[in-house]
């Protein structure tokens, strides 16, 4: 009996899904038009050029909380932001992430699964086009969040890497 007790006593146990105090405000600072001068100024970010090319000018933004620690670049053209992507900690949560964009973006535009992983868009939502990457092992973990100016030539992260990608 004190078995079963034992058990069972374990079951009331409040459990919740950890997602260490992330919400996707904590990187709207790094949203397109932001400025570049703005965030540099605050002390508990780091920052470092990552690549010049005269007024086109990517920034590596090191944010640093309590229990994670977010790399986001940052294109910049003339000190304002023109796009921004970040990877985020496969330890969180894809449900909440999702959620939390959902209730700031309402319904995504567009949606496209391939296998266990799916890509999430939002159009034209406050003068930007959010990209949201989540996919599913064991469990479910967001990839990246990118944000773009809906400028045209603003050309995204995601562009640019596929560049950066030999092609065998």
């Amino acid at each position: 009996m004190l078995l079963l007790w034992g058990v069972s006593g374990g079951l009331l146990a409040d459990i919740q899904v950890p997602n260490y105090d992330f919400s996707t405000a904590t990187i709207e600072p790094f949203y397109p038009g932001a400025s570049v001068e703005k965030i540099k100024s605050d002390k508990a970010i780091q920052s470092e050029i990552y690549e010049d090319a005269g007024n086109l000018k990517t920034y590596k933004f090191k944010l640093k909380k309590a229990n994670y620690n977010l790399d986001i670049f940052a294109q910049a053209k003339d000190d304002k932001i023109t796009s921004m992507f970040v990877r985020l900690p496969q330890y969180f949560n894809h449900d909440l992430v999702l959620t939390d964009l959902q209730k700031k973006y309402k319904k995504q535009d567009k949606f496209v699964r391939k296998d266990l992983s799916a890509l999430y868009v939002w159009m034209n939502r406050d003068g930007s086009n959010i990209i949201y990457h989540g996919t599913c092992s064991l469990s479910c973990f967001p990839m990246f969040i990118e944000v773009v100016s809906t400028d045209k030539a603003v050309i995204p992260f995601y562009q640019k890497m596929n560049l950066a990608i030999p092609k065998w």
